[in-house]
């Protein structure tokens, strides 16, 4: 089973755990310094300050910033395997973020890009059952998994 990724803003934040992980460049204001440990604020894995605002001059650069920023953790991964090591230890991972909702949230892309990575780890551990997802693709339609 896939461990899941879940995104909650810093302002809702209450209980301190071990897959909770703060993802913004600067602490955000409200959040009590002692609410989560330094060790779990990882400010390198927020998107270069110069893409964030290139992105919030127009929304519809979405998908740009989104390959932009993945790149950049592709090239990085130092950066993000604390996080791919938390989720498979603890089945769930909660990203805390600093954005409202009508802002463009780098945290989902963050997201939907370790999910990838999950996705990509646990296909390898299966690789020696699987050749290729075309070979089972009528298995999944018909069944719903593998």
């Amino acid at each position: 089973m896939t461990p899941s990724i879940r995104l909650l803003a810093a302002a809702d934040y209450r209980q301190r755990a071990d897959n909770v992980f703060l993802v913004t460049a600067s602490w955000p204001v409200g959040l009590p310094r002692r609410s989560i440990t330094r060790a779990h604020w990882l400010p390198r894995l927020a998107p270069a300050a110069g893409l964030m605002s290139w992105l919030q001059r127009d929304a519809g650069r979405w998908d740009c910033f989104c390959d932009s920023y993945w790149a950049d953790l592709a090239a990085n991964p130092a950066r993000w395997q604390p996080l791919l090591q938390a989720a498979l230890q603890y089945g769930e991972l909660v990203l805390l973020h600093d954005t409202s909702a009508d802002d463009p949230n780098p945290a989902q892309a963050l997201a939907e890009f370790l999910a990838a990575r999950l996705a990509a780890v646990q296909w390898q551990a299966a690789g020696d059952t699987l050749a290729s997802p075309v070979c089972y693709a009528a298995q999944v339609e018909q069944h719903g998994e593998v």
